[in-house]
């Protein structure tokens, strides 16, 4: 047991509850079935097509982690860690000062989701890298772990997240909460308990206490509370992890109960044909990883590329056009409430912001995510021309639905009468539309370079690419 797991059980002692279930009765709950499936996952017997998903999901975390060090409320975040965690062994990107293993998940935890640049996995419509792997990066460089071992990790933390969101439908989503935050801290603690080397028993009462301990209404989209909630996941991960350790046990049936997860946040819908053979199952591979173009919600990607094609292929100079509508998934709709965003987080649940943003500046990158930006006249003029209406017939089908769920129908129209009409049911990025490599590596190094350096960068992604053969978690970051 390392120094900062002797602290956890100094500052918080418990003693196990008393067993009220046989372990035979546990073994058809759905934290019993889960954890099993996690304590099971070994680097060895994972699916090389599973390897290489994780690994980019790594490098595109890790890349956007680090863009997302610069904004305030990561410099917030970073503060907060330093002034109400002792120091400790986990790195705290972006500082200097290593932290206790809970400090340094939330802070990486808020950078990496403050751009919203991070992942999606629609099994869930959850971003479980960024709740994931900060988690299992702090718990793994106070372990002392390997690549190898974050890796496998990160794997089953992030799995765990998509499981549920499978199983629990999108009744949820579509009710009102935010699965990231919801579900992230249960990927989170499942992921910390597996890289601390616990067993299946200790996952599943790390799981179980972080489901005590779910949040996360999606009232705060568009809001410096959505990257601290994500922020707050990942601690809550490692927290959980660390009292599972130290012996703490939450109720057993802490989804089924008639009082529990499965009853109060999702009406008591659960699809359990959704985790029928679960141990073989891997949504990193289907229905696949969502990487994002633009730093902004999943919920712009498409119909901001298509104005960019429709752009670029036409030439067409921004201040010819007079409209641009854009038809899209009720998904996309209930997930961009901003029609004239305040702030740079606001402008990133914003399609007018996204499309104005290509009109008026030819791009939109994290470099356009400023006041000085959302007060351009020129912005604020193309902003204006761009509707957004609800069409559920671009998600009629079942196939529709799963493959093309965020789409845009864009119609863009000129001053000389012309109009030109692209759909696009998937950005680049979307499992259906895999963002190539080179690509992936490229926006990398966009994100990494000008905070890291650019050699520090290039090395950073090498050892990403071939985490599995790193001897130590605290040899990752550094230069």
């Amino acid at each position: 047991m390392t120094t900062s797991w002797r602290a956890l059980v100094d500052l918080h002692r418990v003693r196990r509850a008393p067993r009220c279930i046989s372990v035979s009765a546990m073994n058809d709950t759905l934290a019993e079935k889960l954890a099993r499936r996690a304590a099971a996952i070994e680097f060895a017997r994972l699916p090389p097509a599973v390897v290489r998903e994780a690994k980019r999901c790594l490098v595109d975390a890790s890349g956007v982690m680090l863009a997302g060090l610069a904004s305030d409320v990561s410099k917030h975040a970073r503060t907060y860690a330093r002034n109400q965690y002792a120091a400790g062994p986990a790195t705290l990107l972006g500082d200097t000062q290593r932290v206790a293993a809970p400090g340094a998940a939330f802070a990486n935890g808020v950078a990496a989701h403050v751009l919203d640049f991070d992942d999606t996995c629609y099994d869930g419509i959850a971003h479980g890298s960024a709740a994931v792997w900060p988690a299992v990066l702090a718990a793994g460089e106070a372990r002392g772990a390997n690549g190898e071992s974050l890796l496998t990790a990160f794997v089953a933390g992030v799995e765990t997240i998509y499981a549920l969101g499978r199983a629990l439908t999108d009744r949820g989503y579509f009710k009102g909460w935010w699965n990231s935050g919801l579900l992230g801290s249960m990927g989170a603690a499942v992921g910390a308990a597996k890289v601390s080397g616990l067993g299946a028993e200790a996952v599943r009462e790390a799981l179980s206490i972080a489901v005590s301990q779910a949040t996360g209404p999606r009232v705060f989209s568009g809001n410096a509370l959505k990257p601290y909630a994500l922020g707050r996941a990942a601690e809550a991960g490692v927290h959980a992890a660390g009292f599972a350790h130290c012996g703490l046990a939450a109720p057993p049936d802490v989804f089924e109960h008639r009082n529990g997860f499965i009853k109060l946040f999702n009406d008591g819908i659960l699809d359990e044909g959704a985790l029928a053979r679960v141990e073989e199952r891997y949504s990193l591979i289907d229905p696949g990883i969502a990487f994002k173009l633009y730093p902004a919600c999943s919920a712009v990607q498409a119909a901001a590329e298509a104005v960019q094609d429709i752009l670029a292929r036409e030439r067409i100079p921004a201040r010819e056009v007079t409209r641009v509508h854009c038809a899209v998934t009720p998904l996309v709709y209930i997930s961009l409430p901003c029609s004239e965003p305040k702030t740079p987080i606001e402008a990133q649940f914003s399609l007018p912001f996204a499309v104005g943003c290509m009109l008026a500046c030819g791009a939109f990158g994290v470099e356009h995510l400023t006041q000085r930006t959302l007060g351009d006249p020129l912005l604020l003029e193309n902003m204006r021309k761009v509707i957004m209406t609800e069409d559920a017939a671009l998600v009629a089908t079942g196939q529709a639905k799963r493959d093309f769920p965020e789409g845009a129908m864009v119609t863009l129209a000129t001053r000389d009468g012309r109009e030109f009409k692209v759909y696009n049911g998937a950005a680049t990025g979307m499992p259906v539309k895999p963002m190539p490599g080179e690509m992936l590596e490229r926006k990398f190094r966009s994100c990494a370079a000008p905070v890291i350096g650019a050699g520090a960068a290039e090395a950073l992604l090498e050892r990403l690419k071939n985490i599995e053969t790193l001897a130590r978690a605290d040899a990752l970051f550094s230069r």
